[in-house]
């Protein structure tokens, strides 16, 4: 099941689905093994038969429930990206925040001083806006127009008709490029004497971390539902 499918079919946003599936606490054991795999399938199908057939709302909730409890963040970045759900893009934010308070490099925390918390806070946030771009927002689109193609001029002067290829500036994501500038921009506010040197040199490569890991923690997420789901 695609998450983005996943996510509508439980809208209107997201109350705690956990309260929604509790039958999914007690008989999912989570874990990475076959059998737990196989012991979360059978959540999913005597969801199913309650339900009536499969594909009904039920089964996707438990679904989720089941994603919830063992990647609430990656969920969390999930609903925030294709819901934009507030209420969770707020939860990524902080969770995400806890990890770069205790993730931040010595020399990081040393700049930062008694403004730590408030930097890292600042950082998760564009951190989980970064990952939460989509191209039907219009800002972050592309100059292709948010599809990721571009017209093959050569392409389509040689064969005659119109050749489309991927776009190099997006490479296909239909999102404009990013860059750390802005959260340079916000940390120095914090810390006036932050160099642009001192920024490339010990929090850039902090922050780009920070934006892997949404991404790193949507995926797990996704990996969760799909092995839930499958047949």
């Amino acid at each position: 099941m695609r998450i983005e499918h996943a996510l509508l079919a439980s809208s209107p946003k997201s109350p705690s689905i956990m309260s929604m599936a509790p039958e999914t606490k007690p008989q999912s054991k989570l874990t990475t093994d076959k059998d737990g795999v196989q012991q979360e399938r059978r959540v999913v199908r005597a969801s199913q038969c309650h339900a009536g057939g499969q594909g009904g709302y039920t089964d996707v909730m438990v679904a989720l429930g089941i994603t919830q409890s063992r990647e609430a963040q990656g969920l969390s970045l999930l609903y925030a990206k294709f819901n934009k759900d507030k209420s969770e893009r707020e939860k990524a934010i902080e969770r995400l925040a806890q990890h770069a308070i205790k993730q931040a490099p010595k020399l990081v925390g040393k700049a930062a001083g008694r403004q730590m918390a408030r930097c890292m806070v600042l950082l998760s946030k564009l951190a989980v806006d970064d990952f939460c771009r989509t191209a039907d927002i219009e800002r972050a689109r592309c100059r292709c127009g948010g599809s990721g193609k571009v017209y093959d001029i050569a392409g389509t002067k040689a064969g005659g008709k119109a050749v489309e290829k991927t776009c190099s500036r997006c490479h296909g994501t239909g999102l404009k490029p990013t860059t750390t500038a802005p959260a340079y921009k916000v940390v120095k506010g914090l810390i006036p004497g932050l160099s642009q040197p001192t920024w490339s040199r010990n929090w850039q490569r902090f922050y780009q971390m920070l934006v892997s890991k949404c991404y790193q923690d949507a995926e797990a997420a996704e990996r969760v539902l799909s092995r839930v789901t499958s047949n």
